[in-house]
Parts: structure tokens; C-alpha cells; sequence
């Protein structure tokens, strides 16, 4: 299933997102207006604020204005991650075209990217809701912290796979458990079932993080449209990696991510993608995957009923089972 078949409840709040998204960030400067209307046909899924907007859903028929400006903001925090990202890890492309640091260069997308940041203080400000400022302080926080944690550990390859979840909950899954309590909070939900949303955001990260490794490493390059083994290019051991390293003596542990630390070339991948097969890697990061996905069900039982609750079991799977 396609991500849209999930937002049929949500389309004409999409559509009030993206009008409002770029209203917030035309300012009449050429050079800014400029970059905006690129970003706007370069977006990708809108997948943070259709989690923002489903989760305002539960607590009743239509979306309040505040969920549409949580989606803003979301969004805003994510794609100036994103600007940033590309200027450090030196990206060519993002969703298939130029990456805004490759179109406009480096200093342009940094700046940028600042100027994203300070809309969603901006933002959040102007929603006089200390929670929101809460959350998203704590976010940037995890956001930071975790890429920091991935730098680190790359120069050493000595990620273990505590390490491992620790850094992906922050990296990927903090900002959606954010889409998530702020939806929750928009759409006037009770304290607890805020907090359950929290988790539910926690857990749908860590899955999508492991369905792409595991994509990374097993995919089609036709379809994930990219080369397969990214991630070891780059030296970062994700957990179908971990997996097989677990089942192996510590001497041909060792002699791995050293081989990994010293960099691997073309040739190189499909071997370690070998090893990784041979000592059921794959299955091990599927089981975990199977578990997550799982607890996210668990936790969406606990919530009101409600219409989109079904949509966002259906936003679950589709993490845990795609192809791309």
C-alpha cells in the first residue's frame, strides 16, 4: 500500500498544511522565496505531519487549527535537520534531486536551515503552550545528541546493539514520538493517552529505522533507488550487522568491524553482505522488527477509539514492510 491509502482521512488537512507550511516561509526576500517554491517540489511523503494530524484525529471528528500549525512545525524541524545533514555528510541528492547544499551551496543551505530553526521557535511560541516548547526542546536535544553518538562511534566501530537502539531513538524516533504527543495535545487528549502517543512515536521510529537498514543492506537498488550497502560505505554498523556479530566468536567480530573501520570498497560489499546472510543478521533484525511493530499495535489498543486509529496500525505496517 501506498502512504496516501493512509491519509485519506487527513487530505484536506494536508492540503491546509502545505499552504500554511509555505506561508510561514515566504518572506517576500527573492533569494528565500527562491529556495521555498524548490523545497516545495522536492517535499517528500508529508509522513511527520500525517502522524500529527491522524493523532489530533483521536480526539474527535476534525483537526483543529493548532494540529495543522504542530504539523508545521514538525516538518520545518525535520527538513532543517535534513538542509544540515546534507552539508555535513557532503549529500549530491535528496528524494532525487540536488540536495539544496549541491543547488545552492553550502553557506545558502546552512543559512537556510537556520532560518527553518528559528521558524519553529517561532511557531511554537506563538502556540502559548508550554508542552509544545517542552517537547520540542527535549527533540532537538535527542536529535543533536544522537547524530553526535553516530559521529562518535563511527571513527571506532565499536557500536554495540544497546548503543545501537539508544541512538536510533534518538536520531530517528524522537521526532515522531514529538508528531505524536503533539498531535495529541492538539486534539485535547488526556495526559496519559498524550504519553502513550510519546511511546507509540518511540516505537514507530525504531521500526522504520530498522526496515531501512535492513533495505540498505537487502533491498533493490531499482527500488529503494540507491546502491545497496550505503551504510557500510559510510561505516556505520546497523543491526542486521550487530545480529550477525552476535553469533560469531570474538576474534571474527573483531576481524569484521575492523575491516569495516578501515573502510570498505565496491567489491567488499557483497561479502559482508555475505556474512551478514550467513550468520542470520537479516532474521535478527526482522525479529526485532516484528517485535516493535508489535508493541506499536499494543500501544494503539490502550488509545480512545476512534476512526484513524485503524489508519495509523495501517501507517505501521507500511513502515515495517516496505520496499522503499
Amino acid at each position: 500500500m501506498k502512504i496516501k491509502a493512509f491519509q485519506e482521512p487527513i487530505l484536506d488537512d494536508l492540503d491546509r498544511f502545505r499552504n500554511s507550511y509555505r506561508d510561514i516561509l515566504k518572506s517576500g526576500v527573492p533569494i528565500i522565496d527562491h529556495i521555498v517554491d524548490y523545497l516545495a517540489r522536492t517535499q517528500g511523503k508529508a509522513l511527520r505531519p500525517t502522524m500529527t494530524l491522524l493523532c489530533a484525529r483521536i480526539g474527535g471528528e476534525t483537526c483543529p487549527e493548532n494540529a495543522i500549525k504542530a504539523a508545521v512545525i514538525v516538518e520545518l524541524l525535520h527538513e532543517a535537520t535534513l538542509v544540515h545533514d546534507d552539508v555535513v555528510d557532503e549529500s549530491p541528492v535528496r528524494r532525487g534531486f540536488p540536495s539544496l547544499s549541491s543547488r545552492f551551496k553550502n553557506k545558502v543551505a546552512v543559512l537556510f536551515g537556520d532560518y527553518m530553526l528559528a521558524n519553529v521557535l517561532t511557531q511554537t511560541l506563538e502556540s502559548r503552550d508550554m508542552r509544545w516548547l517542552d517537547i520540542l526542546a527535549d527533540t532537538s536535544r535527542r536529535l543533536a545528541k544522537g547524530e553526535l553518538v553516530q559521529a562518535a562511534r563511527a571513527k571506532r566501530v565499536n557500536m554495540t546493539e544497546a548503543d545501537y537502539l539508544e541512538m536510533i531513538k534518538d536520531k530517528t524516533a524522537a521526532l515522531f514520538s514529538a508528531c505524536c504527543k503533539l498531535g495529541g495535545i492538539s486534539g485535547g487528549l488526556a495526559d496519559e493517552h498524550i504519553e502513550t502517543l510519546g511511546k507509540f512515536g518511540d516505537c514507530f521510529g525504531i521500526i522504520f529505522q530498522i526496515r531501512d537498514d535492513l533495505l540498505d543492506m537487502f533491498g533493490e537498488r531499482s527500488i529503494i533507488g540507491k546502491p545497496i550497502g550505503g551504510d557500510l560505505r559510510e561505516k556505520k554498523l546497523t543491526l542486521p550487522v550487530l545480529g550477525a556479530l552476535s553469533q560469531v566468536d570474538i576474534k571474527t567480530s573483531r576481524r569484521i568491524r575492523a575491516r569495516i573501520r578501515r573502510g570498505i570498497k565496491n567489491k567488499e560489499i557483497k561479502d559482508i553482505i555475505s556474512f551478514v546472510k550467513e550468520h542470520g543478521g537479516d532474521v535478527y533484525a526482522e525479529k526485532t522488527l516484528a517485535e516493535k511493530t508489535q508493541k506499536a499495535y499494543d500501544l494503539l489498543d490502550t488509545l480512545p477509539e476512534a476512526q484513524v486509529i485503524e489508519n495509523l496500525k495501517q501507517l505501521v505496517n507500511f513502515a515495517a514492510t516496505r520496499k522503499r
